[in-house]
């Protein structure tokens, strides 16, 4: 049965149940399911959709009493907001997550999306801030476990590796690229200690992306074409808005090495370009990059 089926099944349930208990319990997985589905339009590239089932979760959520689901859609809300390049809103919604967060992964994970969002403020002062601060919920992760994290799992699970890819990705923005490089390897390494079949397949993919384009800040073009191979090699079924935009990104600084006579970054610029155009998932950033 997948997620929609699931829903709708509980959506049904939840309007014959009069047990507060009972309710209680179909609005968490209500939550669930809509945080799942927000997480995969967003993949899609469809961020109308996205946001209104980001939303939906963080209702649900609050109507169960779930503080930990309710923070996590509302870190789901505040990813979607910094995506389209609105980070004060991002951070509006990374407060009232803060605000109500268990310590531990809950809050580790808030804030290592706050760093996301500051790098598209320009502000690394707040960057810095934001980890620091998360690595005193990852000393908690211990004695306040969280049944999101350690027991649903799946998406909703927040490690080592996923908190390195962010920091990345926060790095990258702001044009830090050795910092940038450092997170991403953090990231890979962290990845490739899991058995194959539980590598997830999209931040695995998103964090070499940020490698390469780490690799290209510092003049390592080598080592950047190297690693961008993973991507453009990927069939276009595979390549989600998460990839896309990443890429996009990374055509956009080698275009503007290509208007310095770079004629290597003309032609992976080129290579990229059809990537992308070949791509349903398609952000708003990709579209400025075609």
């Amino acid at each position: 049965m997948d997620a929609r089926a699931v829903r709708d099944l509980a959506r049904t349930l939840a309007q014959r149940t009069y047990r507060p208990s009972d309710l209680s319990d179909l609005y968490v997985v209500l939550g669930q399911t809509n945080a799942l589905m927000g997480s995969i339009a967003f993949d899609l590239g469809n961020w109308q959709a996205a946001a209104t089932l980001a939303k939906s979760a963080t209702t649900y959520a609050e109507l169960a009493g779930h503080s930990s689901l309710q923070a996590w859609a509302l870190g789901l809300q505040g990813t979607l907001a910094f995506w389209r390049r609105e980070p004060e809103q991002s951070l509006a919604y990374l407060s009232r997550g803060l605000a109500i967060a268990p310590a531990g992964v809950p809050r580790y994970r808030l804030l290592y999306i706050a760093s996301r969002a500051y790098a598209v403020q320009g502000n690394k002062q707040a960057i810095d801030d934001a980890l620091a601060e998360a690595r005193v919920d990852f000393d908690a992760r211990d004695t306040r476990p969280d049944e999101l994290n350690d027991s649903v799992r799946g998406e909703f699970t927040f490690d080592d590796a996923r908190a390195a890819a962010c920091a990345a990705a926060a790095w990258l923005h702001i044009g830090d690229g050795e910092k940038a490089a450092s997170y991403a390897e953090r990231a890979l390494s962290s990845y490739a200690s899991l058995p194959e079949e539980r590598r997830p397949f999209s931040p695995t993919t998103g964090a070499t992306i940020d490698l390469a384009a780490a690799y290209l800040i510092s003049g390592n073009h080598d080592a950047a074409e190297e690693k961008l191979e993973v991507a453009l090699s990927l069939p276009q079924e595979m390549r989600n808005a998460s990839l896309a935009g990443r890429l996009a990104k990374v055509k956009a600084m080698l275009d503007e090495r290509a208007r310095g006579k770079d004629g290597r970054s003309k032609v992976l610029s080129s290579r990229i370009h059809g990537w992308l155009k070949d791509t349903a998932a398609k952000p708003d950033v990709v579209d400025e990059a075609l």
